[in-house]
């Protein structure tokens, strides 16, 4: 601080003692605020812990958290502002307080008083002030003589807080359950419902070894609780849950990797095939359009060896071969359909084009500034799930014509086993999904308070009586996929028309725009979850419908050009 002078204006040096009053003016205000607010917080905490210790003493908890909680932070906030309010420090009694803690004799003080006055006398107060509390270096020792200090009422408030988490994280006490007598059975009945979910979702995973092997670790942990012995029924029954939850995550997060992403991009690339006009044909491409690979080999196989059939004449061998090549056409074309990509991209802010150069896109979207990480993530999952459907076209398409030139084992029916293999691996995640349910649903079975649920009757007042003597059955759900013959039946009628929308030369420009950027809304949504997962396809496939009618057909082009 440059010593005060007549050539610089007093202001400047008035604004540095008034910044040393303000500094002890806070600390004096936020002392005061914490001894008035420390009694209506302690009767706050008290309250919360009264609530708490009600709610626990009986059998089941009825009190709702989420409000109480609320309530109880805004009471306490509000306390705070308004003592904060209340407790406001003049100026005047704040630079006393300085003047007679740092025993600067009224220096302060008097210099603000005189802050105004332009007499010599006013000058020379200033000046005086000024100098003693530059010199004696004031602004640094003003949090050392006006400590922040928390009246010792918070230190039992703390342990109360204390008391309330633990008394809301504790099982119900249970204090006013006098059926002692029928505590044991109900007990003994849950450990053997626990025990038999355990053992029935463990042997439902044995029998598939590609599950078994991707839940290793998880299914271990289950199969440690019936090795701990020191488990009460409450606690066995929360650890099963625990664990039977976990192994639901991993199932989900197996369902939504790579692969998986990858095998429903092949499956809607499949359903996009048109049937052919060689009736040998037909059958194999309508199993791969409804997803039924294992049938889809068989029928490839009975392709092969009709092809290499002696029996049959040249003619319907290169017949044959032509419908073979024209499948592995539609196969690279296939491999090509980037546009749910492309349109991922454009939702992205990015240039829908790069789908078409796996590279170019990876490098885009990873240096992306203005995506998230997790939009990223996302981004390169479909892109990878993308990359492994071309793949997997193109070598169905090399397999066709492997096939149309007579060579055995060709690449489409090692491409179809995949598949199988890939269908068959989402099926049973699908239905260990499911038993994780049923067994969950089976813990909870026997698991009912006395007197609130069902399995009790009343003899000594409503819902206080004694057990129900009957057993319940054990029953669970299997999720079965039936096999349904269908065949293809003559078109009798479309929803959709192809080649544009039926116009009379009006331009369809306006009508596109808005489709592309509904298109492009929706696929943003999808990609930050903002859809349920089961209506990803049906979105895209209804957009994709309408970015096609929006398409101008080629005799409207070629009548314009005319």
């Amino acid at each position: 601080m440059t010593a005060y002078n007549s050539v610089v204006p007093k202001e400047l040096f008035m604004e540095f003692l008034r910044r040393i009053v303000n500094q002890a003016r806070l600390r004096m205000q936020c002392n005061r605020t914490l001894t008035k607010c420390s009694m209506p917080i302690f009767i706050v905490v008290v309250l919360v812990l009264c609530i708490a210790v009600v709610d626990r003493l009986g059998p089941m908890s009825h009190t709702p958290w989420t409000v109480i909680w609320v309530v109880s932070g805004l009471s306490v906030f509000s306390i705070v502002c308004f003592f904060f309010i209340q407790s406001n420090i003049p100026e005047v009694e704040a630079a006393s307080s300085v003047d007679l803690k740092l025993q600067l004799h009224d220096r302060i003080s008097t210099a603000l008083a005189y802050e105004n006055e332009r007499t010599p006398f006013g000058t020379l107060v200033v000046e005086n002030a000024i100098q003693v509390a530059q010199e004696q270096e004031t602004e640094n020792k003003i949090s050392h003589f006006f400590p922040i200090v928390f009246p010792k009422l918070y230190i039992s408030t703390l342990i109360l807080v204390g008391g309330i988490i633990a008394t809301w994280w504790s099982p119900q006490w249970n204090w006013f359950n006098n059926s002692n007598n029928s505590s044991a059975p109900l007990a003994a009945a849950s450990n053997e419902d626990i025990e038999s979910s355990i053992n029935a979702l463990l042997d439902e995973f044995e029998k598939d070894d590609a599950l078994q092997h991707s839940l290793e670790e998880e299914l271990a942990e289950l199969s440690a609780i019936h090795a701990n012995e020191d488990l009460d029924n409450e606690s066995m029954r929360r650890e099963a849950l625990k664990n039977i939850t976990d192994v639901q995550k991993k199932l989900e997060e197996l369902l939504q990797n790579e692969d998986a992403l990858a095998f429903e991009e092949i499956t809607r690339r499949l359903q996009a095939l048109k049937m052919p006009n060689e009736p040998s044909m037909q059958p194999l491409i309508a199993e791969m359009k409804k997803g039924d690979f294992e049938k889809a080999e068989q029928e490839f196989k009975s392709l092969e060896k009709r092809m290499e059939s002696t029996q049959l004449s040249e003619e319907e061998r290169d017949q044959l071969s032509k419908s073979l090549k024209e499948l592995a056409n539609q196969f690279e074309k296939l491999s090509q359909l980037n546009s749910e990509l492309a349109s991922a991209l454009s939702a992205s802010g990015m240039n829908g084009k790069l789908a078409n150069n796996p590279d170019a896109a990876m490098k885009a979207i990873q240096n992306a500034k203005e995506l998230s990480e997790e939009q990223k993530k996302k981004l390169l999952e479909m892109l990878n799930a993308q990359q492994q459907a071309s793949e997997m076209c193109k070598k169905l398409g090399e397999g066709c014509k492997q096939c149309a030139n007579g060579k055995k084992g060709s690449k489409i029916a090692s491409e179809l086993a995949k598949l199988k293999a890939m269908s068959q691996f989402k099926t049973k995640a699908q239905l260990a999904k499911m038993a994780c349910q049923n067994s969950a649903m089976g813990m909870c079975k026997g698991g009912s308070v006395q007197g609130q649920g069902s399995g009790f009757t009343g003899d000594k007042g409503t819902g206080n009586g004694g057990m129900n003597p009957t057993k319940e059955t054990e029953t669970t759900l299997i999720g079965e996929r039936s096999p349904v013959e269908s065949i293809e039946g003559t078109i009798i009628a479309k929803q959709l028309f192809e080649g544009g929308l039926l116009t009379t030369g009006e331009s369809t420009a306006e009508i596109r725009d808005a489709v592309l950027a509904q298109q492009r809304d929706a696929e943003q949504a999808i990609i930050d979850e903002e859809v349920p997962r089961r209506y990803h396809d049906l979105l895209r496939h209804y957009f994709g419908q309408l970015e096609h009618l929006t398409e101008p057909s080629d005799e409207v082009s070629t009548d314009s050009n005319q």
